[in-house]
C-alpha cells in the first residue's frame, strides 16, 4: 500500500513537471532560440519587459496564493473573491500610471509600441488568476483539474510561436501572442466550468493585507534575484555580461519548472501532515524531497558534462549559452533549500519570520555589493550566485532550528 502511494506521488510530480515544461518551459526555450539567432537586442528587451511583468504581477494579491496554505484559511470562496477584487483595482491603477509615465517607460525599455504594454497588463491579470486556480486545485488535491488548467496554458505558447513566425517585431509578437493565447485559455476555462467559484466583489481584511504584504515582500525580493537582477546589471555591468546573466536566468527558469512539479505534491502533503501533527511523516517527506532534488541536480550536471564532451560543433552563441549551465545549476541547488523550507513558514503562519529572514538576506547582500563595487569588483554573476546562496541556506536553517520538527501552533 505504501509503495502504491509513493508511486502515485511520483507520477503526479512527473505529470506536473511534464505539463509545466510544455505550458511554461517552452516559452523560455523559445527565448533561447531568439538569443542564439539574430535577435540579441530584442531578446534583452523581452527579458527586461518580462522582469517588469513579473514585478507588477507580484503586486497583485492573486499572485500571493501561498496565503491559502495558512491553517487559518478555510473559506476558499471568500478569500478567492477578495484576492480577485483587490487585484483588479491594482491593474486599473497600473494602467493609469502607464498613461502618466508613458514616454519615460518607452525610453527605458526602448520599446515604443503601446500594444506591448497593454498585452503585458492583460497577460499578468489572466495568468495570475490561472496560476491561483491551479494552486488551489493542488492544495485541495484535485490534481486532475490542476493539471488540466496548467496544460491549457500550452495554448499561450502556441499563440506566441505563431506570432513569432508571422510578426516581424519579435517583442510585439511575443507579448501580443502571449496575451491573446491567455485570453483564449481563460475563456476555455470558463467554458469547461473550471473557474470553481462564482465571483462576488469583496476585499481583503486588514489581517489578510498584512499576510499578503509579507508574501509580496518575499516575492518582490525574489524578483530582485531573478529577472529583476537584470535591471541592476544593466546599470553597472558590461553589455556582454548582461547577455550572459540573461542566459543564466533563462536556463534557471527552465530548471525552475522541476520545482513546480515536486512542490505541487510536497507543499500540500506538508500542510496535511503538519495540521494532523504527524511529525514523523513530515520529517520523512522533507528528507525524501531534499534527496530527490539533489539527485535531479546531479543528473542535470551529468547530462551537461556528457553533452559538452560529445564533440558537437556548436555555433559561438550556442556555446555561450551552454557555458552558463553550471551557474544555472548552482542557482537551482541553492534554491532547493528555500523550496524545502517554504511550506513550513506558510502552514505555521510564520509570514513575518519568512519576510524578515529574506529582508536580512538581501540587506546583507546589498552591503557586500556596495563594498565590492567600492573596491572595483564588478562580477555580477558572482553577485547573482551569492544572493541565492544566502537566502536559500538561511531560510532553511532557520526553519529547521525553529519549527521544522515541532507541532503546529
Amino acid at each position: 500500500m505504501l509503495k502504491h502511494t509513493n508511486d502515485n506521488k511520483f507520477f503526479k510530480s512527473l505529470s506536473y513537471i511534464v505539463v509545466s515544461g510544455a505550458s511554461k518551459g517552452l516559452n523560455y526555450v523559445l527565448l533561447l532560440y531568439l538569443a542564439v539567432g539574430q535577435y540579441s537586442e530584442q531578446y534583452i528587451a523581452i527579458l527586461l519587459l518580462f522582469s517588469l511583468e513579473q514585478i507588477l504581477s507580484l503586486v497583485l494579491p492573486l499572485n500571493q496564493s501561498n496565503i491559502i496554505y495558512s491553517k487559518s484559511i478555510s473559506d476558499y470562496k471568500l478569500i478567492t473573491n477578495k484576492l480577485i477584487s483587490s487585484s483588479l483595482i491594482i491593474v486599473v491603477f497600473f494602467v493609469l500610471v502607464f498613461f502618466a509615465l508613458k514616454q519615460y517607460i518607452y525610453n527605458y525599455f526602448n520599446v515604443h509600441e503601446g500594444i506591448v504594454f497593454f498585452s503585458l497588463f492583460i497577460s499578468m491579470t489572466i495568468n495570475s488568476y490561472l496560476t491561483y486556480l491551479t494552486n488551489y486545485y493542488k492544495l485541495v488535491e484535485e490534481h486532475g483539474k490542476a493539471l488540466l488548467v496548467q496544460g491549457l496554458l500550452m495554448i499561450s505558447f502556441l499563440s506566441i510561436l505563431l506570432h513569432i513566425i508571422f510578426v516581424e517585431d519579435k517583442v510585439v509578437a511575443f507579448f501580443l501572442g502571449k496575451a491573446l493565447g491567455l485570453l483564449f485559455v481563460f475563456l476555455l476555462v470558463k467554458f469547461l466550468h473550471l473557474t470553481k467559484f462564482k465571483y462576488k466583489i469583496d476585499f481583503l481584511s486588514f489581517n489578510d493585507i498584512k499576510q499578503v504584504l509579507n508574501l509580496f515582500s518575499v516575492s518582490a525580493l525574489g524578483w530582485v534575484s531573478g529577472l529583476g537582477f537584470m535591471n541592476l546589471a544593466k546599470i553597472y555591468s558590461s553589455p556582454n555580461q548582461l547577455v550572459e546573466i540573461g542566459y543564466i536566468l533563462n536556463i534557471f527558469n527552465v530548471f525552475l519548472l522541476i520545482s513546480i512539479g515536486v512542490n505541487s505534491i510536497y507543499g500540500p502533503l506538508i500542510k496535511k501532515h503538519l495540521t494532523k501533527n504527524e511529525l514523523n511523516s513530515v520529517v520523512k517527506i522533507k528528507t525524501q524531497t531534499l534527496v530527490i532534488y539533489l539527485l535531479i541536480a546531479s543528473l542535470l550536471m551529468l547530462f551537461y558534462v556528457v553533452l559538452i564532451n560529445l564533440g558537437f560543433d556548436f555555433s559561438n552563441k550556442v556555446e555561450q549559452v551552454l557555458s552558463v549551465i553550471p551557474y544555472a545549476l548552482l542557482l537551482f541547488i541553492f534554491n532547493v533549500f528555500h523550496w524545502i523550507a517554504q511550506p513550513f513558514y506558510m502552514v505555521n503562519n510564520k509570514f513575518n519570520s519568512y519576510n524578515y529572514i529574506n529582508i536580512f538576506s538581501y540587506v546583507f547582500w546589498v552591503v557586500i555589493i556596495v563594498v565590492s563595487l567600492y573596491f572595483g569588483y564588478k562580477d555580477f554573476i558572482v553577485f547573482l550566485m551569492l544572493i541565492h546562496f544566502i537566502k536559500g541556506l538561511l531560510s532553511y536553517f532557520y526553519a529547521r532550528t525553529k519549527f521544522m520538527a515541532t507541532k503546529i501552533n
